[in-house]
């Protein structure tokens, strides 16, 4: 049986406003394994962007246990939060959170820096290896293209090699493309057997996953395994090239031939 990598038991979390009591999950029990890729899903106010909040060990749960690669997590104080946070999970957002002025291999460095290990530089030029910038290392995040600066920042989630790599909308800025392109790099972690989780409004998105993890009220609603997943790298083969497009219109555009212009002399 594969290892369980997360597990909630009655996980519960209220949000108090004034003289009101938002209950944003109601008592979630779930496991999560080892080489699972789970979409959580739900509209807004379904309760996932919380649950992923502490599993994420960002927050902590009202009520319940909430356990990660066996750790309990649930009760710990801050400084044990981060710790974990940056030896366990991997992180991977909309908007990428890079740092601006910085190279992408910097960038990358970042939770090595964290963690005070060694070889910092080319365990981080492995990582954007695996992701195929190994030639955009040296840009800043302003020279790169919104697909380029989340491979970047998927690098910087699996260079600390997490047991999981959280997702938050991570193709939610992303044109169709480019969008299939990051999701292709997931299912490449995901196959090295990596557990990879992401929180998506997208349906399309989802069914690159091999899970699917519906959010309600609070509650899980359904639960359910994928029966084929979809192929990114598949689907990118069946989308134009953006750069054959450009190639072909140059390729077509002839200048005009001059024509002789009849001048008329008035003596």
């Amino acid at each position: 049986m594969s290892r369980v990598v997360v597990e909630a038991k009655n996980l519960s979390k209220r949000y108090v406003m004034g003289d009101q009591t938002v209950h944003a999950l109601r008592g979630i029990n779930v496991q999560i394994f080892e080489g699972d890729f789970v979409a959580i899903m739900g509209p807004s106010g379904s309760g996932k962007s919380t649950f992923m909040n502490l599993i994420g060990c960002l927050d902590r749960p009202s009520e319940g246990e909430c356990f990660l690669d066996g750790n309990p997590v649930a009760k710990m104080n801050d400084n044990e939060l981060a710790g974990i946070r940056n030896k366990y999970i991997g992180f991977v957002f909309q908007n990428f959170n890079l740092l601006p002025r910085t190279s992408a291999l910097k960038n990358v460095e970042l939770p090595l820096m964290y963690a005070g290990a060694k070889d910092r530089e080319e365990t981080a030029k492995k990582a954007l290896v695996k992701v195929g910038l190994g030639e955009r290392m040296d840009h800043t995040p302003a020279e790169l293209s919104g697909g380029q600066q989340q491979r970047v920042a998927i690098a910087r989630a699996i260079v600390n090699n997490p047991v999981m790599i959280l997702g938050d909308e991570p193709t939610g800025n992303l044109d169709t493309r480019t969008s299939e392109e990051i999701m292709a790099v997931f299912q490449d972690v995901n196959r090295q057997g990596r557990t990879v989780i992401i929180v998506t409004h997208e349906e399309d998105v989802a069914k690159h996953c091999k899970r699917i993890i519906r959010f309600r009220d609070g509650r899980i609603q359904s639960d359910e395994a994928v029966a084929n997943p979809v192929d990114a790298r598949e689907i990118i083969k069946t989308l134009p090239d953006p750069d054959a497009e450009v190639a072909v219109s140059v390729g077509t555009v002839t200048a005009p031939e001059p024509t002789a212009e009849k001048v008329t002399f008035q003596i």
